[in-house]
């Protein structure tokens, strides 16, 4: 059998690469570790299949580039998600001498082809959907990082954010006031595709309307989306205490009013934090993390710490 390539990394082309044609879905099929023979089938059976059952078949020959990979029933190479993998199976063979997953029996029937084409289709479509929305969670926590780490640093200076589809915002840190091409529940519903941060230009022409965001309701409004996601936070250690109010953005979660109630009278942890709250600590560092970037919560003072400690 030939020798298996090397771990194959994402997709070049992204998830995206192959798009859903309007009467059917579409494959791009590829091969890697099989012999001449059983090569030559597929190409053979992606030919004959194409068009059949609502599923466009096309043939690549770049396992890069493709949406399913047929491979060795032995195979143990990893291939990077949302391609789905298909093992040609000796036929007859039992579970127990073939790796469990989609899989096929060879020599290749048109029936059972099908069948394996029908499954890897809606593999891809579920595993390309989970993809997507990683990418979008990642994305919006690095905007949040972003920002965050801007106003932690001290920035005074308005600062261009493309967030792609020649989309962007300009961000006046020393306002706190931002200029977008997109309303927020949009910025913060789309999967964005972030560009390097750049000085913005005192004078921005902008193709169609702007929005007005503020710097701090779009701050919640990426917290509240995290918590949502279920996107773990940083830890964060110590006692503190919240200086005033957030603005209402901020209480949108149940409990948080009390949450902001208990620690604005006094200093606490983050677990003592949450019980007062009644809120997960998972939700309480996420709000904490906010407000000390915002400037709205501090560290506390040792006689701050004596006295909630006595």
């Amino acid at each position: 059998m030939p020798e298996q390539s090397e771990h194959l990394g994402p997709a070049a082309a992204g998830p995206s690469s192959v798009s859903v044609l309007p009467q059917g879905r579409a494959l791009d099929i590829a091969a890697l570790g099989l012999d001449a023979r059983d090569r030559a089938v597929l190409v053979s059976m992606t030919r004959i299949l194409d068009g059949q059952a609502g599923l466009r078949l096309r043939w690549v020959e770049d396992a890069n580039a493709c949406t399913t990979l047929f491979v060795p029933h032995d195979w143990s190479q990893y291939v990077s998600p949302p391609r789905v993998l298909v093992r040609l199976t000796p036929r007859g063979a039992t579970p127990a001498d073939s790796p469990r997953g989609l899989s096929v029996a060879s020599p290749l029937r048109v029936g059972e082809m099908s069948d394996a084409l029908e499954a890897a289709a809606a593999l891809y479509e579920l595993a390309r959907g989970a993809v997507q929305r990683e990418h979008a969670r990642m994305a919006l926590h690095a905007l949040r990082d972003l920002l965050v780490g801007a106003l932690l640093a001290g920035e005074r200076r308005r600062t261009l954010f493309g967030v792609g589809d020649g989309h962007c915002m300009v961000v006046d840190f020393r306002t706190g006031e931002i200029t977008s091409s997109l309303p927020q529940a949009e910025l913060l519903a789309r999967p964005l595709q972030l560009a390097d941060p750049q000085r913005a230009p005192d004078a921005m022409s902008w193709p169609s309307a702007t929005h007005t965001l503020r710097l701090s309701t779009l701050l919640w409004g990426l917290t509240h989306a995290l918590i949502d996601q279920g996107v773990s936070p940083r830890t964060i250690n110590g006692r503190y205490q919240l200086t005033r109010a957030p603005e209402p953005a901020a209480l949108a979660r149940p409990s948080t009013p009390r949450l902001v109630t208990a620690w604005t009278e006094r200093a606490m942890g983050v677990g003592e934090a949450a019980a007062a709250g009644r809120l997960s600590a998972f939700e309480v560092l996420w709000f904490l993390s906010t407000a000390l970037a915002l400037g709205i919560a501090v560290p506390a003072t040792e006689s701050q710490a004596g006295m909630t400690q006595a």
